[in-house]
């Protein structure tokens, strides 16, 4: 871990984010480091709460990859449901306890709501009454319209659980442990812009003394985000002195990645036979890379990205 700012900066910030135990400690923390002035809490997941909500997701899954593609999502979600989360709990566990360790209880009471759309006009005048000067966003699959991210006088800035511009979209740990490039497993803090995962690159780093042969991807994506934290509290603090620079990913292979399927999670099973126990340095050995040194050295390895696994959301 990195050496983090000395006190909170005097910025106004909104979090936006669905409401978990891992999104609950990113409000903590950044009202330590910032004016947290508010947090809106989006039900873009809620549809895995009903059964009507998961029929409704599955036809519009339908309506945009078809029969095959949707079945095997669908095939992996139970999985999920019925077995993988259970042993992924010890792992969420974990993080919590890392996290207590270093920050505190995650407690914080302030001004938030609960919306259906983040760019609806109520959430828009929220944050205009929260006098935000940016917003922090993770854990989140909507896509910010123009006056949303325009609202904040820095812009909205998106906390990623991968490194772009090779992993955008959803799951990106699962994917580049699927594609064996262990070294692209960390984290991507951007200014949103009008393309989806896009936007101005300020911060990157790989995730540190994770091992994707035993961590699962839920735990290596959010152990990503807690590695990040000292290279955001310092962002924090060249974003208020204005000293922020954002970082070049220009010729490096983009791709955007949506929800695995069964195949998908089997695949990566066995390939992961074949990834070699070695290349995972301590924390020390490998923190935040990018806002260190030119950001396209995080583009290590020459696996090539899978084709068949890019897709829109």
């Amino acid at each position: 871990m990195g050496r983090e700012s000395s006190g909170p900066t005097m910025l106004r910030c909104v979090f936006v984010g669905s409401p978990n135990r891992f999104t609950e400690l990113m409000v903590h923390w950044l009202s330590k480091h910032t004016q947290l002035t508010g947090v809106v809490w989006t039900r873009s997941a809620d549809w895995a709460c009903s059964l009507s909500g998961r029929v409704r997701f599955a036809r519009k899954r339908l309506s945009r990859f078809g029969v095959l593609k949707t079945a095997d999502e669908a095939l992996y979600y139970a999985l999920s449901k019925m077995f993988l989360n259970e042993i992924g709990e010890p792992f969420q566990s974990r993080l919590v306890n890392t996290y207590v360790s270093r920050y505190g209880l995650p407690e914080w009471e302030g001004n938030q709501i609960t919306t259906d759309d983040v760019n609806s006009k109520d959430v828009i005048q929220f944050v205009r009454d929260c006098s935000a000067d940016l917003i922090m966003s993770m854990c989140i699959n909507e896509f910010f319209r123009r006056e949303m991210r325009e609202t904040p006088r820095l812009g909205a800035f998106l906390w990623h659980e991968g490194i772009v511009p090779e992993y955008r979209g959803l799951y990106s740990a699962f994917w580049a442990i699927h594609n064996r490039e262990p070294e692209m497993l960390g984290y991507t803090v951007l200014r949103m812009n009008g393309r989806y995962d896009e936007g101005e690159v300020y911060l990157q780093g790989r995730a540190c003394d994770v091992d994707p042969h035993t961590d699962s991807a839920s735990y290596i994506g959010h152990q990503a985000i807690l590695d990040s934290l000292p290279g955001v509290a310092r962002l924090l603090e060249n974003l208020e002195n204005g000293t922020a620079k954002s970082l070049t990913v220009d010729g490096r292979k983009s791709g955007c990645y949506t929800y695995p399927g069964l195949t998908d999670w089997i695949r990566q099973r066995k390939r992961l036979r074949t990834l070699p126990q070695v290349g995972l340095e301590r924390a020390e050995d490998r923190s935040s890379i990018a806002s260190q040194q030119p950001s396209s050295q995080i583009a290590a390895g020459g696996s090539t990205l899978s084709d068949r696994a890019r897709g829109r959301i």
